[in-house]
């Protein structure tokens, strides 16, 4: 059986399989959806629909929805503060189920049309009118029910009965309406207000204007209807009793995550004065701000956007920010330099596969020290992050004269030769795209690649496919290896939200046939852990993997041996990160990370959420205006760093090149 609508137009049902709880599972249920009074009722069979048994009703005004990325037949409904999980039997049947709902709740969202109305008087406050309008509309309401108790069943009295409990929807929706808009006005800030008003001023000019009966804005519900959602209200849904609800539904339990303090390698005699350790990143997880504290500015953003929807360009708030760039981030995935040059020093190509996918895995962890997920700035075209690590225990002497056009020509020249270097460049602004290039010269290694962020709305969450992929290059081995990376997710973006990674990833070596299959698994709605990972590491006869990889990816993951012994594979809890270096924000480049958005970040710092606001408009505002210049011009922005092969994007001068350049050179001499 599939989704069907009735004659009617007005009704949508069919059969789905709802969550209960951990006992009893799916549960088949046939349900209807009534798209004018914005009820989805349920029941236990079809004959019980036929009969009138219901089991249960969701109200759809003010709902949310919501899709798993991961799982083409599944979606959620968010009503009432309670959170409902369906399954279909195919991605088909959930995209019926799902522009129904939808279009259904939007509909039940969209404000009246206009009316010219006489000014009311002066000196009466919001609750004063509300009451008086409350007055008008219960006596109406009773005169009409009069009037129809003495007409006759004629097609004509049939036809004025209807029309006039339209007219009473109708009023009794606008009442809500100024109820709804009275409760925000006298919680949200002013200029969340203003943004509001003028939003919904603009929409409904353009609904004004609209005449298509097919979503009529009067929500027709019946007095029947009234009385069967006031019924199932006091018996509660027998189905979801107990339940465990998914992690969009229920506020989980943070505790403050157990790091190890970072190490700060000592400046090197030598060094450049004005080159300092990065402070220690730790996103605080302050509860007096950030989403649980704007809730209401939150639900008005939602309602601006659609399931699926590309968010690469949708302007998101201040507070939801972190305080630093996405290029920067991108350096965290070098935050265990030690563990990147150790990769060239085994001596077969399995041990340098294990050596590769045991830093791939150890990546991740040391981009996400707060419990609270947060977003980094969006970089700005032509923004550049630079940034070096000494290595513990490190001789970190300065170059020679055969070493010193390496260093210079390369990514930082102000590093040391024996130093890891890591430079990101924003290529590509829409689509957003962003290259970055590691190095250490003294191991004679190097890494590049780039990745497009392709965001998309899913109702209760956010996903960030990251499309691209990484090679790292060992020259003393002449191999290459490919790796791809996970998506991510920010889930329970309506209470305190919170980041995992999602998606499968390969890591392969084109000259060996050595490969890896890595999964990042996300957490079921019915019990598993989070930032679970498994890996499977192969040798080049892709027969069965010789190495099975499980654990978290920030936390302890293991060997698992066929005997069923394990051993420790990575323990990112008890490994300390290195802090980077970089120069100090007055002598960066003025389109450097820091630098750049250094007034964003004092803001934030201060929780001065306006100031911050305008200083990011600022900076976007810049962007356009050049933007706008270049077009008017003719001029094609030209990335500074990187170059792209149609698909991908490269540094321009790898090692390998300037190394071969400094070997013909002497040559020359």
């Amino acid at each position: 059986e599939t989704v069907m609508a009735s004659s009617s137009r007005s009704l949508v049902e069919g059969p789905l399989s709802k969550w209960t709880n951990v006992v009893s599972g799916w549960q088949y249920r046939w349900f209807v959806l009534d798209q004018n009074s914005g009820l989805l009722s349920y029941y236990t069979s079809k004959d019980k629909m036929t009969r009138g048994s219901r089991r249960g009703c969701i109200k759809l005004k003010k709902a949310l929805m919501g899709i798993d990325d991961e799982d083409e037949c599944t979606f959620t409904l968010h009503s009432e503060g309670r959170t409902f999980h369906f399954q279909t039997q195919n991605g088909e049947e959930r995209d019926r189920w799902f522009q129904a709902l939808d279009s259904t709740i939007r509909r039940l969202k969209q404000p009246l049309q206009r009316l010219d109305l006489p000014k009311a008087k002066k000196g009466l406050n919001m609750e004063h009118r509300l009451a008086i309008c409350e007055s008008y509309y219960a006596l109406l309401n009773e005169q009409i029910q009069g009037l129809s108790d003495i007409m006759n069943n004629s097609e004509e009295a049939e036809s004025i009965k209807q029309t006039a409990a339209n007219m009473l929807t109708a009023m009794k929706q606008c009442i809500d309406i100024m109820k709804d808009e009275q409760s925000t006005d006298s919680g949200s800030p002013s200029s969340f207000r203003t943004a509001t008003s003028t939003s919904r001023h603009e929409e409904e000019l353009t609904l004004s204007n609209q005449h298509d009966d097919s979503s009529s804005r009067e929500s027709l519900i019946d007095q029947e209807a009234i009385e069967e959602e006031t019924k199932d209200d006091e018996v509660g849904d027998s189905d979801s009793v107990n339940s465990e609800e998914f992690y969009d539904a229920k506020e989980e339990a943070h505790s403050p995550i157990a790091t190890v303090p970072s190490l700060a390698i000592p400046v090197a005699e030598g060094d450049p004065s004005d080159i300092e350790d990065d402070e220690e990143y730790d996103e605080q997880d302050d509860t007096s701000s950030g989403v649980a504290a704007n809730k209401s500015m939150i639900m008005y953003m939602l309602g601006q956007v659609r399931v699926g929807m590309d968010l690469s360009r949708v302007t998101l708030p201040t507070f939801i920010l972190e305080k630093r760039s996405l290029l920067e981030m991108y350096a965290d995935f070098l935050a265990h330099p030690d563990l990147f040059i150790n990769i060239t020093d085994y001596e077969t190509p399995k041990e340098r596969m294990v050596a590769t996918v045991r830093y791939i895995l150890s990546s991740f962890h040391a981009a996400r020290k707060g419990t609270v997920a947060k977003k980094p700035y969006n970089p700005i075209l032509g923004e550049v992050f630079r940034c070096y690590w000494h290595l513990p225990n490190g001789q970190r002497n300065p170059p020679d004269e055969k070493s010193r056009h390496v260093l210079e020509s390369g990514p930082v020249p102000y590093a040391t030769y024996d130093s890891v270097t890591f430079i990101a460049e924003q290529v590509s602004h829409h689509p957003p795209v962003s290259g970055f290039y590691a190095e250490c010269p003294t191991k004679r290694m190097y890494t590049t690649g780039s990745i497009y962020t392709k965001s998309k709305f899913l109702g209760l969450s956010l996903g960030v496919h990251n499309i691209g992929k990484v090679t790292l290059t060992l020259m003393d081995h002449d191999e290459v290896y490919e790796a791809t990376l996970p998506n991510a997710y920010g889930r329970s973006i309506l209470t305190y939200p919170w980041m995992e990674l999602g998606g499968k990833c390969t890591v392969k070596c084109i000259q060996t046939g050595y490969h890896a299959n890595l999964e990042f698994h996300c957490k079921p709605f019915y019990g598993g852990r989070k930032h679970r990972v498994t890996a499977e590491i192969f040798d080049d006869t892709d027969r069965k993997p010789f190495m099975k990889v499980e654990g978290e990816w920030n936390g302890v993951m293991n060997i698992k041996h066929p005997n069923g012994d394990e051993e420790v594979f990575v323990d990112t809890l008890h490994m300390p990160t290195i802090r980077k270096k970089l120069r100090k924000v007055d002598r960066q480049e003025p389109n450097e990370s820091k630098r750049q958005w250094r007034e964003v970040t004092i803001a934030l710092q201060n929780q001065d959420e306006q100031a911050a606001t305008d200083a990011k408009h600022k900076l976007e505002e810049q962007q356009r205006s050049d933007a706008r210049e270049r077009a008017e011009q003719g001029i094609e922005w030209q990335q500074k760093h990187f170059d792209s092969d149609g698909e991908n994007w490269w540094y321009k001068s790898p090692l390998s090149q300037r190394l071969a350049e400094q070997h013909t050179s002497l040559e020359e001499q």
